[in-house]
């Protein structure tokens, strides 16, 4: 066994499951009778097997949803706030700053609360964005087709956000009632 190889296991063994650390030994045992040549593929694919095993769980579901969601708030968070602050929006800069401001709200509800801070935060920008819409709708905004393109970016990204809190919190639900 290489050094390589068995670095690879003993990662896959720590990454993996408390409850599949047997399964992992036997594999380490089968391991030895493997070809030299085939010896990096199978280690590979126990690690593969260790990764699947720890995020398919509820709480991994939660987890790996939860990360993934406050990296894009902020994300969108700084890149707003960053444009704003350079006046690419003109005179939507102030709005747009306070656009940023609040994907940052977001992301940090997130992590704080989970799926239910990103859910919560999803729904109030919709309806932020419905109040905003019916102000540019009125001709308070300018101008109008910037503003409507914003508008319907914003709808689809939290939408997408909360599309995706529901959509983990549904898969955890099943994992929960499946074990």
């Amino acid at each position: 066994m290489t050094h390589f190889t068995a670095l690879l296991f003993d990662f896959a063994i720590k990454v993996g499951p408390a409850d599949r650390e047997v399964w992992f030994r036997a594999m380490q045992t089968e391991f030895e009778f493997i070809p030299a040549a085939q010896r990096l593929r199978f280690a590979s694919g126990c690690l593969a097997a260790a990764v699947v095993w720890r995020i398919w769980t509820p709480d991994g579901v939660r987890k790996v949803t939860q990360g993934g969601l406050v990296a894009a708030s902020a994300s969108l968070a700084a890149l707003v706030t960053i444009h704003a602050l350079l006046g690419t929006f003109g005179p939507l800069d102030p709005m747009m700053t306070g656009l940023g401001l609040a994907y940052a709200a977001g992301a940090a509800a997130t992590a704080r609360w989970g799926l239910r801070g990103m859910s919560v935060f999803a729904l109030g920008g919709i309806a932020l964005n419905t109040l905003f819409v019916i102000a540019w709708a009125g001709g308070v905004a300018e101008p109008t087709e910037f503003v409507r393109a914003l508008s319907v970016e914003a709808y689809l990204i939290l939408a997408t956000f909360l599309g995706a809190a529901a959509l983990a919190h549904a898969m955890a639900r099943r994992l929960e009632r499946s074990a």
